[in-house]
């Protein structure tokens, strides 16, 4: 520890270790006329590290959705499901439910972009089923959740996730403008199923929903290479037009065509299945009182990191202080074309001490400079956590209360929607503090 004539010695027990430096120069309040604030730095803080389960994350409601599986050689194999509800773009008065449906064609736009993660040419293996149970807009589903599925009926299909198309699709005595996603032609059983509801399924939505609940498209492959796989972002509620919107275009003699839309984000699941874990990142988390120097973070309700800063407290074992500047910054490793580092992550600190479940902190919601945002040039993911600590800090000085309970760093579930992983390499996280001691 560097020790300077004005900066108090902090009492520090076990490995904690707290680097103080005094800076050179000194700065000036405005208004406050030749008056010296000086200001301290610390970036040697001891942290403990250590990868836990994410807890229950929202699966509807977000912007895009993920559909894919990976056989990812870090963190094993991760898949992810839709369930989606339909609705009537068109409603059909007289449906002719008692013809035969010629085919039925499922269409889903993908999103373009850094969203998609792995191998987006890998083939797949894709079964979509009918749902048996609706999916009401007014609930919050998890990525955790899963639904009924009449395995009875059933389309399989293999191939890319994201196909480029040129060719226009075929709609009533017109075309559609063609665009990249993913186009699976159902089974004649998904079709005739389609075609031979009651009437009243073709005549409004909560018909439909009596009749017919919606479908789910489910990675079924299990037999993924090592290092393969992927996980796509679709386009499930645009409706900026019938072109690019995802549906069901159902056609019947001859030239006729009814389309199914989807219902939109909230009626629309995401479900995450991520495991088994190797044995090293297993034992992280049978053991949640180690830590440990490489930890994870992971989409689809996967794994996160849990950081802790023990000694934070120090700070203010002489007097309170007024931070700066407080940031930590983490480094990436083991990625690769595939499995990139993802181009943001999330900061969050916990809803309670024992508590999983991720809550914003404030300078996610107060500053325009919180930060998160993969920096290229060496690495690194950096948080802007000024007001956060500040927090930390006053409510044990003045109150007393004990609010210093960790933060988690995990993959976003939205802005961006991606499926990826990344490994954190703690030799080269630094948590760096800029501060004063009010006169």
């Amino acid at each position: 520890m560097k020790l300077f004539h004005r900066l108090p010695l902090f009492l520090i027990t076990g490995v904690a270790v707290v680097s103080c430096e005094r800076r050179q120069d000194n700065i000036t309040l405005p208004g406050q006329g030749g008056s010296e604030i000086e200001l301290f730095v610390t970036d040697t803080l001891t942290f403990q590290a250590k990868t836990i389960d994410e807890d229950s994350l929202p699966g509807n409601g977000v912007s895009y959705f993920m559909l894919g599986e990976l056989n990812d050689p870090i963190l094993g194999r991760t898949k992810a499901s839709i369930y989606a509800d339909l609705d009537l773009i068109e409603p059909y008065a007289d449906f002719p439910n008692t013809q035969e449906a010629d085919s039925a064609i499922l269409f889903i736009p993908s999103v373009e972009g850094l969203n998609n993660y792995g191998n987006i040419l890998y083939p797949l293996k894709l079964n979509v089923y009918p749902l048996q149970q609706n999916i009401e807009s007014g609930e919050t589903y998890y990525q955790t959740d899963s639904f009924s599925i009449d395995e009875t009926i059933s389309t399989e299909y293999v191939g890319k996730l994201i196909n480029v198309y040129t060719d226009s699709i075929l709609y009533k005595n017109d075309t559609l403008n063609p665009y990249d996603g993913l186009k699976i032609k159902l089974s004649q059983d998904f079709a005739n199923k389609l075609m031979s509801l009651p009437k009243e399924a073709y005549e409004t939505n909560n018909g439909l929903d009596e009749h017919f609940k919606g479908i789910a498209i489910i990675p079924e492959g299990n037999n993924v290479a090592p290092s393969q796989g992927a996980i796509g972002v679709f386009d499930i509620h645009n409706t900026i037009s019938l072109d690019y919107r995802a549906k069901i275009l159902l056609y019947f003699g001859d030239s006729n065509t009814f389309v199914f839309g989807f219902s939109g984000k909230n009626q629309t699941v995401n479900k995450g299945e991520t495991g088994p874990y190797p044995s090293d990142i297993q034992a992280q988390l049978n053991e949640p009182d180690k830590h440990y120097t490489e930890t994870y973070a992971q989409a689809l309700s996967g794994v996160k990191t849990k950081i802790e800063v023990p000694y934070l407290y120090n700070l203010i074992s002489q007097g309170n202080v007024a931070i700066h500047k407080a940031e930590i910054s983490f480094s990436v490793k083991n990625y690769d074309e595939f499995f990139f580092a993802p181009p943001r992550l999330s900061l969050f600190k916990p809803f309670s001490k024992s508590s999983n479940r991720n809550f914003l902190i404030e300078d996610a919601v107060t500053s325009t400079n919180y930060g998160g945002n993969y920096d290229e040039t060496d690495g690194t993911y950096t948080f802007d956590i000024t007001r956060h600590v500040q927090n930390i800090l006053n409510s044990q000085y003045f109150n007393g209360i004990d609010t210093n309970d960790g933060l988690f760093l995990a993959v976003p579930t939205d802005q961006p929607v991606i499926g990826a992983r990344c490994v954190i390499d703690h030799s080269k996280t630094k948590v760096h503090i800029t501060y004063s001691k009010p006169n």
